[in-house]
């Protein structure tokens, strides 16, 4: 019941964006806007403090963790690549927010609540490492489907983009802070640095808010045709039911620790990405399909979660 609860919140938290552009409280340019700066700065700041709450012998020993959510990610990738070619005349924006659905899913805020009850804080931390693993596919395979540019220089700019930046940073820094013996931190300095890292958790916070109203305003000028059209509940099927029939057996036949695998479940069967908005508003793409296929695999997913969920476990 919990899984049901938890899509029925994200729904209704998204009708604050919905509500603000049907209300004029938020503009088309407000809400690229919005999306630049939860990019550029609110993002970053929730993959540093998530990153560094780890240890590294945690990364160590869950290496698999990021490995196999990838693997989750690429099924995905490849099932979209082999649909594609069945969408028919659409534009080369329309093929590629397909291939992005298929690629990305909800694998950190949905997944969170889930974990947190059935696994507590060790599932917690071992959520957020696994992350690790969708963040390389975001700044890289997923920035280049969204990337205009026609060099592959302008791709390649598009990497070295803040979030992905930050999460480098992060991974430096808990190897550095773990594999190395520092000289004890003067008592002003560990304050200093304690009050640091908590504004950057109430800044990084901010990113789920920002990600729910960016999608409310684009679902609040959805064309009604456009989310029930045919190709969005194509890449739903493949999102929320082909992806999960794959995975959650093999990762039943992978030897790892239960903990692990079953937040590998969890992430499997999980809908599309809110993060999608926001990367189809900053870098360019047919937002329509995005928002349309985000808010259509949430509805299902009230379903197919626990239906998934309970069959896996």
């Amino acid at each position: 019941m919990i899984f049901f609860f938890q899509i029925l919140c994200i729904l209704g938290l998204v009708g604050a964006g919905f509500f603000a552009r049907r209300r004029g409280l938020l503009s088309a340019h407000g809400t690229n806007d919005l999306a630049h700066v939860a990019l550029s700065l609110i993002y970053p700041a929730l993959i540093f403090v998530s990153i560094t709450e780890l240890s590294f012998a945690d990364l160590r020993v869950h290496l698999v963790l990021p490995l196999l959510v990838m693997a989750i990610a690429l099924v995905g990738f490849g099932l979209g690549l082999l649909a594609v070619r069945f969408l028919g005349g659409v534009s080369s924006d329309t093929a590629r927010a397909f291939l992005f659905h298929c690629l990305v899913n909800n694998y950190l805020f949905l997944p969170l609540p889930l974990v947190l009850f059935r696994y507590g804080d060790k599932g917690v931390a071992l959520l957020v490492f696994s992350s690790v693993g969708y963040e390389l596919l975001l700044w890289s395979l997923g920035v280049m489907l969204f990337s205009r540019g026609e060099r592959k220089r302008d791709s390649l700019k598009s990497l070295f983009s803040p979030p992905f930046l930050a999460l480098l940073f992060s991974l430096a820094v808990v190897a550095g802070r773990d594999l190395f013996a520092w000289p004890e931190m003067p008592a002003w300095l560990v304050l200093a640095g304690d009050t640091l890292r908590s504004g950057l958790k109430s800044l990084g916070a901010a990113t789920i808010a920002l990600s729910m109203l960016v999608a409310g305003s684009r679902f609040a000028v959805l064309k009604f045709q456009t989310m029930l059209g045919w190709r969005i509940w194509f890449v739903s099927v493949i999102r929320l039911v082909a992806v999960p029939l794959v995975m959650i057996p093999l990762l039943g036949l992978i030897p790892m620790d239960p903990v692990a695998r079953g937040i590998l479940y969890i992430v499997s069967v999980m809908p599309s990405a809110m993060v999608s908005v926001l990367f189809s508003e900053r870098y360019g793409g047919d937002t329509d399909f995005i928002a349309g296929g985000l808010l259509l695999t949430h509805l299902w997913a009230l379903l197919t979660v626990p239906l998934l969920l309970a069959w896996a476990f």
